[in-house]
């Protein structure tokens, strides 16, 4: 009897935490009216986060500083906040994915720290087994969860050593150490990671980081540098492009591939395959980019917009698409843009099978009467104004914490509309998309999580999303940023663009979910495509003597623990 009395107690209890779920959901918005079940269930719906935001662990399992361990530690950051420990993920990563099986989330975008995989940086200089052991752990454990992976290779954290080296992205000698840290990834990873992105947003790392240099490594280099930057890593792309499809790999016999296993790929062409063999696997970029709205019908005003888009997002598509810059772009920052060889042209055209976009908001375009636009600089003859009102002063959308970011739904299915009449890509992913909360780092816990800020936000992007994708644009697959509130950059911990609240007061690091999470996972993530990697068995490169079989996160030799971030 007493049994019984335990199992209906039991049943009661389900019941009750059943109802409370039930109430707790009630109150999210329904599915965008543009967006019919039909078309959520034939897109891939999941997250992203990026390394250095997320991670932690920065001097620990060989790990050495990148450029914002450096950039943070000097003081750069508000509040003097560091990525010493950020969400821990290092050691979190099992319950992270966890969580996100049970929001229905099936693909994850990270990125990887190549200065945990190559803590000197260069071609030539060791690969670190801990940190080849840390990625096999944290990619199986997503594949257990069912979750698809999609990789970032450089997601801004450069190792300092090649800053100090040469430079960083300005120096010549970038390139080859970027085609051989790509090199290892695929070697140690391409058996279970077919989506793969070479950079996230050259125009940040070109024009933040080395342009005005207000990012790490916080050197400004003005135009001459932002430009150099940007060609060294157009050339950098191509050739990693190169290299996962032209380029034969006898050694990939050796890996476990799951296409392979399954058949598509006749074994005996292993011996001589290209890792996009192998692995089936694509490589992309993923660019951002502000849409810009004539602010009138004026003709200076439509040239201006014209232009600012081809200065932004046509400096590193239209390389990828039709092998050189825009010509306005050649004209306009003619004594300062380096040029393509024919042989570098013929690289680069074509080279990127997927286009990435981070799309967060829209502005005004204002052009002078004259025949340069507003507030050029000496280098750049055409530089635009943006405005974020119209002629009668009302504002485009509203604002977020962040100061650069305003709502503007119907912005982000003009800007699709755009790439898609430039360039007609094969596929585009939506790489990254979300909102900072205003005043959400200074609420409770209970104050945050119930977000209607960012639940508005998201329904009105994705209804402009589905009227895109219903009319041609071709979007496979959409990333909501972030997975989790994490280091934003110069701002530190105080803007929050998570749809999951980390307490960073909390010594556990406690995560919870948001009403936008839950609007999310309710209406996309669990009736989104899957992430086919059921039968993707985790592998990995066989252990060696100086591959251990597991991760097994350890304090790297004399590395004192960090106190607890600021």
């Amino acid at each position: 009897m007493a049994h019984r009395r335990l199992q209906l107690a039991a049943v009661l209890a389900l019941a009750a935490f059943a109802v409370a779920q039930a109430r707790q959901i009630s109150h999210l918005p329904d599915a965008p009216a543009m967006c019919p079940l039909e078309m959520r269930k034939n897109t891939r719906w999941g997250v992203a986060t990026a390394s250095y935001q997320v991670e932690g662990g920065w001097n620990l399992g060989g790990r050495t500083p990148s450029v914002w361990d450096t950039f943070s530690h000097a003081g750069f950051i508000k509040n003097n906040d560091t990525g010493d420990v950020a969400c821990d993920m290092y050691h979190k990563y099992p319950q992270d994915f966890k969580l996100m099986r049970e929001l229905g989330i099936k693909h994850y975008r990270f990125s990887f720290s190549w200065n945990r995989i190559l803590p000197q940086g260069g071609k030539g200089t060791p690969v670190n087994p801990e940190g080849i052991a840390f990625y096999n752990s944290l990619i199986n454990e997503m594949i257990a969860n069912n979750i698809r992976p999609y990789a970032t290779i450089f997601h801004w954290d450069l190792p300092q050593v090649l800053q100090d080296k040469y430079q960083g992205l300005i120096g010549e000698e970038f390139i080859a150490d970027f085609v051989n840290y790509a090199n290892v990834l695929f070697e140690n990873f391409g058996d279970r990671i077919r989506d793969w992105m070479t950079f996230n947003e050259p125009w940040v790392t070109c024009v933040l980081q080395y342009g005005q240099g207000v990012f790490a490594p916080g050197i400004p280099m003005g135009d001459e540098g932002m430009y150099k930057c940007g060609h060294n890593l157009l050339r950098a792309h191509a050739k990693t492009y190169e290299l996962y499809h032209k380029v034969p790999q006898a050694k990939l016999d050796n890996a476990t591939f799951a296409d392979a296993a399954r058949g598509k790929v006749p074994q005996a062409k292993l011996e001589n395959a290209t890792f996009a063999d192998a692995a089936r696997g694509k490589v992309g970029i993923a660019l951002n980019i502000e849409y810009l709205e004539p602010l009138t019908e004026a003709k200076e005003d439509v040239a201006a917009a014209n232009y600012g888009l081809e200065k932004n997002l046509g400096w590193f598509a239209d390389p990828l698409f039709f092998g050189d810059y825009p010509a306005s772009l050649k004209s306009c920052a003619k004594d300062v843009l380096p040029s393509f060889t024919a042989e570098e042209s013929k690289l680069l055209k074509g080279s990127l099978d997927f286009l990435g976009i981070n799309f967060y908001t829209g502005k005004f375009a204002k052009g002078s009467s004259t025949d340069k636009f507003a507030k050029g600089s000496t280098t750049d003859k055409c530089s635009v104004e943006t405005r974020e009102q119209d002629v009668n002063g009302k504002d485009i959308g509203p604002l977020a914490e962040s100061s650069w970011l305003r709502v503007v739904p119907w912005s982000f299915y003009k800007l699709l509309k755009y790439v898609q009449s430039r360039y007609d890509p094969k596929q585009i992913m939506i790489t990254e998309n979300g909102v900072s909360a205003p005043k959400e780092d200074s609420m409770s816990v209970q104050q945050a999580i119930r977000d209607d800020f960012r639940v508005n936000y998201y329904k009105g992007y994705l209804d402009y999303l589905c009227k895109a994708i219903s009319e041609g644009v071709k979007v496979s697959t959409y990333f909501a940023w972030s997975f989790m509130d994490n280091f934003e950059w110069r701002e530190g911990y105080s803007q929050r663009f998570g749809i999951n609240h980390v307490d960073f007061d909390s010594p556990e690091l406690t995560r919870t979910t948001k009403d936008s999470g839950k609007f999310l996972s309710k209406h996309f993530f669990r009736v989104g495509r899957g992430g086919g990697v059921g039968a993707r068995r985790p592998g990995g490169r066989k252990p060696t003597k100086e591959t251990p079989a597991a991760a097994k996160p350890k304090e790297a030799p004399g590395a004192a623990k960090p106190a607890k971030q600021q």
